[in-house]
């Protein structure tokens, strides 16, 4: 069975009642109704803003911006891939999806290796964390209650580890906040991406929580100290309707395609590094037009320039934001979108 077919086979609204959403659910385009995303609605979506198209196959919310088809109301319901959410679909419209045929061998994918001891970590640890990083040790417990931060031992070092529920990414970082040392493969470096990372993932993205749909904004970072600064900056100003996400380093060319889907409809605002060659710059800017690709709802940047850390050296990066003047803090104020 193709996706035409499978589409024609099971309209939107049946698929809506079968997944369990709320209703009522018309059976006809353009009749409005109650978005199923009433959290991205400052009203919850009092005046219905949702309605079908294309012959019940495309949804659209006018107010949230939220769209898609049956495969995309798969993947945003039951967190699916697009491959997983596709065969699914065709499987509960009564058929066999189509497989195409292998053109190039598939590239195996590595199995991420974490430390065996692997842990969420105690108070001790926190504070250490929020002691090397200049952060609030309640934004760092948030981070470990989110799943985006743990400890473990990685080259024989005590380490801080960024690392989601994707299981796809983790980069760790000594606890002494020395630089890895040089081996015969490795070079002296100050974070160690673990064996069978894939970069493209930003980490974060799954966090550890109930309810991920809930967060309306993403603040995209670059690197880990920065998402800590993020989670340190929520509990600062507040704003926990964003999520933190980092790119673990501006060679990071692209955003992997199953992780783009979950920008759409979000505002994002992204925190570019301001290296001297201006590579951070370059790289959020390749980054924005993927997200904007995938339906963002809007994206903004924040730009360091101009802002002086108290012993004088210029902010280059959202972490040293934590050290900044106190003549700069009015211009903290808009910091978190």
């Amino acid at each position: 069975m193709t996706i035409t077919e499978a589409k024609a086979r099971l309209p939107l609204p049946e698929l809506a009642r079968r997944l369990g959403l709320p209703g009522p659910i018309p059976d006809r385009d353009g009749k409005a109704f109650t978005c199923w995303w009433p959290d991205r609605h400052n009203n919850g979506d009092r005046h219905p803003s949702m309605s079908f198209c294309y012959q019940l196959t495309g949804y659209k919310c006018h107010a949230c911006g939220m769209k898609g088809d049956g495969i995309t109301l798969l993947q945003h319901s039951l967190g699916l891939s697009q491959q997983e959410a596709t065969t699914r679909f065709v499987t509960m419209a009564g058929g066999q999806p189509l497989s195409p045929p292998d053109t190039a061998p598939r590239e195996k994918k590595k199995k991420l290796h974490l430390p065996t001891d692997l842990r969420r970590g105690n108070v001790d640890d926190w504070q250490a964390v929020a002691d090397i990083r200049h952060l609030d040790v309640i934004a760092v417990d948030l981070a470990v209650e989110m799943g985006v931060l743990r400890f473990g031992t990685v080259h024989g070092f005590p380490c801080w580890i960024v690392i989601d529920e994707s299981r796809r990414v983790a980069e760790a970082r000594r606890m002494d906040g020395q630089p890895f040392p040089q081996t015969d493969r490795l070079p002296q470096r100050k974070a160690h991406t673990l064996y069978g990372s894939d970069k493209s993932w930003p980490v974060g993205l799954r966090p550890l929580h109930t309810k991920p749909h809930l967060f309306k904004k993403i603040m995209l970072v670059e690197g880990g100290p920065d998402l800590l600064a993020a989670y340190h900056f929520l509990c600062v100003t507040q704003a926990m309707d964003a999520l933190p996400v980092a790119m673990l380093g501006r060679e990071c060319h692209h955003i992997h395609p199953e992780a783009l889907r979950f920008f759409s409809g979000r505002n994002v605002r992204i925190y570019p590094h301001a290296d001297t060659d201006g590579g951070g710059i370059e790289a959020a800017k390749r980054w924005a037009g993927e997200i904007e690709a995938a339906g963002a709802r809007s994206i903004t940047a924040f730009n360091f320039s101009g802002l002086t850390r108290e012993d004088g050296h210029p902010v280059t990066d959202l972490n040293d934001c934590t050290l900044i003047k106190n003549t700069h803090k009015n211009e903290m104020k808009n910091l978190v979108i």
